[in-house]
């Protein structure tokens, strides 16, 4: 089938990004757009050096991390309105988020929205394919390193999937049960002259698939996360002497435990459960490697103020400019006055009765510690907000903390892990286990089984909804479970509101 949204062109979008993306790595961030002549000249210098490829890549994280992708976007706010976890925003004042929450995609301002989302995610994979394209021929004189060489390729490969899976997960059909069928692009170049390719469901997901394979298999022999821990590593690259910590701090980079949590959030989305299980449990242990790559830091993290739980997280970006936004978009600030007509929150209803109903409050530490229940509006009444990206910018920091701990967006973590064990696995004995050990997390004790594995799956639901709130998980996960009825969401939800019309005019080259 054919989708045209009249915003904009992909032609325009391949030739953007083909010369952006090797601008962001030799220009301030002010200047990045200011397209020079001399570009060629731009991406032979930059590839030419070790050094060259580490800023290559450290441009595509920085792109994932800009407000129309990971930085806001695709996890606080955009994908959050479509799940609509937040009280109904505002027609007047938060039109662009009052339209997604309502799932009006033909409104000028989602639109833009969707297509500035569209063009951030391709411009980040056309970086990742220009570093494929260029190492893949490097001399040994350029990287004497194999190692170095092995990981910077696999990388390349592993933020190309990370970012096309969102594609699909945003534009593309149900993954199961389809009416619709949707084929997407997948770039794999990044040339003005190659447009990509459009894909079929089943092709495209193989293609994920590839790409994380092959970053698999070179980050198995070259990681140095296989056989340590994140922590450990992170430790080392804050008293390394040796300003390349390019193999030490692996947690802000997709790592093989990274590609290994994204393959099982693939599995689960196309319904390989058992793969998904497998997967998704190996990272929990370590599988065959003999150390687990991080444990559930839950009330480590939560006592620090490390809200964000960095301590389990797989892969985290660093975003020192968020703390400038996220404080104005979703409050956290016990001493500020919030105005909830121009500011994403909850209701005190909402999360007492219906977000932690049933819950163990009393000692939840993400019912205590992640929501401030105490901001309220110029009346006195209370709108609870989220703390997930809040720090007090009063308080003294290291720049290791900050750039560590609390500017930073979780994109992996391991009880996402843990969830994916549970709703997959045909062993209610490992279900309950796992269960306590994942509440245990929480500082709630559990002292009750479940009765079923029906009602693992069910209490799995709302723990998505719960855990990850912020993080942009459950409006796909409302989706691969093809749900017609979601929480707060006052319409039914049909594959009319789960599949975003892709924000460009063209055609499928393909048909």
């Amino acid at each position: 089938m054919k989708v045209t949204i009249h915003t904009l062109d992909m032609k325009d979008i391949v030739r953007n990004i083909g010369i952006f993306t090797l601008v962001i790595a030799l220009t301030s961030c002010n200047d990045w757009l200011d397209v020079k002549p001399d570009t060629e000249e731009r991406e032979k210098d930059l590839f030419t050096s070790y050094q060259g490829y580490k800023d290559a890549l450290s441009g595509c994280y920085t792109l994932m991390a800009k407000r129309s992708a990971y930085g806001e976007a695709l996890t606080m706010n955009s994908t959050e309105c479509l799940a609509c976890l937040w009280a109904e925003p505002d027609e007047s004042t938060l039109p662009t988020e009052h339209f997604l929450y309502t799932h009006e995609y033909h409104n000028d301002q989602v639109r833009q929205q969707l297509s500035s989302t569209y063009q951030a995610l391709f411009t980040v994979i056309a970086g990742a394919n220009k570093i494929i394209s260029h190492i893949e021929s490097a001399d040994s004189s350029v990287i004497r390193s194999p190692q170095a060489r092995w990981v910077i390729r696999a990388e390349a490969y592993a933020i190309r999937a990370f970012c096309q899976f969102d594609i699909l997960r945003l534009f593309g059909q149900m993954p199961s049960n389809p009416q619709q069928q949707v084929r997407l692009p997948y770039a794999t170049k990044s040339s003005i002259s190659d447009l990509p390719h459009y894909y079929d469901y089943d092709r495209y997901v193989q293609m994920l698939l590839d790409d994380l394979g092959l970053a698999e298999s070179l980050l198995r022999k070259a990681d140095p996360a296989v056989g340590q821990t994140l922590e450990s590593l992170n430790f080392q690259a804050s008293t390394t002497t040796d300003e390349d910590d390019f193999l030490t701090f692996r947690q802000m980079r997709m790592n093989y435990w990274a590609v290994q949590a994204l393959k099982a959030r693939i599995y689960l989305y196309i319904g390989q459960t058992s793969l998904a299980h497998d997967t998704a449990l190996g990272v929990i242990t370590g599988g065959d490697t003999g150390v687990a790559p991080v444990g559930l830091s839950g009330p480590t993290d939560v006592n620090l103020g490390y809200f964000a739980l960095p301590g389990e997280c797989l892969f985290i970006l660093s975003n020192p400019d968020m703390i400038n936004y996220s404080i104005t978009l979703l409050g956290g600030d016990a001493t500020a006055q919030i105005d909830e007509y121009s500011q994403l929150h909850i209701t005190t209803d909402m999360l007492d009765l219906q977000l932690y109903a049933g819950q163990n409050t009393t000692s939840n530490n993400r019912y205590l510690r992640i929501w401030e229940r105490s901001t309220a509006n110029a009346t006195g009444r209370q709108f609870p907000t989220i703390k997930k990206y809040y720090y007090d910018t009063r308080q003294s920091n290291s720049l290791t903390t900050l750039r560590s701990s609390l500017q930073i967006l979780p994109l992996l973590r391991l009880s996402e892990m843990y969830l994916i064990v549970l709703e997959t696995t045909d062993d209610l004995a490992e279900a309950n286990s796992l269960y306590k050990t994942y509440m245990a997390s929480h500082n709630v004790r559990v002292t009750d089984d479940f009765a079923s594995l029906t009602d693992v799956r069910n209490e799995v639901v709302g723990e998505y909804r719960r855990e990850f709130y912020g993080e942009g998980v459950m409006f796909f996960t409302y989706k691969r479970l093809g749900m017609a009825d979601i929480l707060w969401c006052n319409h039914p939800m049909t594959e009319q509101q789960y599949i975003l019309p892709l924000p460009v005019s063209e055609y499928d080259p393909d048909e």
